[in-house]
């Protein structure tokens, strides 16, 4: 699976790209099913319960905090808005940027926490979210010379991520905020672009003190809620 998903890296066309991308998922799919698993449901990516709410939940949240992190490195002079897209073009890109970042992320949220879900259970909740976290920066093979503010927002992220698996146990909410930090990211590109006015890493530092925040939050409404189910059970 990993040699499937980098292989378009060392190709610049678009349909390379897209043909691996999604047969990542034709080649996840058989793999789950060699394994004795009904598909991707293996993977945490089940239609249990909740599934549909959970990724939307994670799209909004994705969506929003790394839209945060653009508009604070805005306010702080690191970036500026240069063109802001019509309705019209919004329109026409929106599908594809939406296309363009779901394939990639539900691919590598496979290869990076779902696999590992699937076959490391026996595993405690924090070395197993530590794990994942380390794998999913590995993973960006081609951003590890980025520096450690690339490196740092990587791996917050990463724990962000694995902590959603942890707690959800599956992998919708977890893909719901990668995707919707994608979509945020290209829109950032493609809809309203936006221009690096620094040299230093201050934008990067900024997204990962943003993840950080995110992370914070979620490890604050996973002890609460525990907290609440313990108090329940000894009413």
């Amino acid at each position: 699976m990993f040699f499937v998903y980098h292989f378009p890296e060392f190709y610049a066309a678009f349909w390379i790209m897209a043909i691996f991308k999604i047969g990542f998922l034709v080649v996840a799919f058989l793999l789950a099913r060699l394994q004795g698993w009904k598909g991707l449901g293996g993977y945490g990516l089940g239609l249990a319960k909740g599934w549909a709410a959970n990724l939307i939940k994670g799209l909004l949240v994705g969506l929003f905090f790394f839209s945060l992190s653009v508009f604070v490195s805005i306010l702080s002079g690191y970036q500026a808005i240069l063109e802001v897209s019509s309705f019209k073009d919004v329109v026409v890109k929106l599908p594809m940027i939406l296309l363009m970042t779901a394939v990639p992320s539900i691919a590598e949220d496979i290869l990076t926490r779902g696999y590992l879900f699937a076959h490391l259970k026996f595993i405690k909740n924090g070395w197993w979210i530590l794990l994942s976290a380390s794998v999913y920066v590995l993973n960006h093979i081609w951003r590890l010379q980025d520096g450690p503010a690339v490196l740092s927002y990587l791996f917050v992220f990463g724990l962000l991520l694995a902590l959603a698996v942890s707690i959800t146990r599956s992998l919708w909410l977890a893909f719901g905020i990668h995707w919707g930090a994608n979509i945020a990211f290209e829109s950032c590109n493609s809809i309203i672009k936006t221009n690096t006015l620094v040299q230093h890493d201050g934008p990067n530092w900024l997204l990962a003190v943003t993840w950080a925040l995110l992370l914070t939050l979620l490890l604050v409404f996973n002890w609460r809620k525990n907290n609440e189910s313990s108090f329940l059970k000894s009413d």
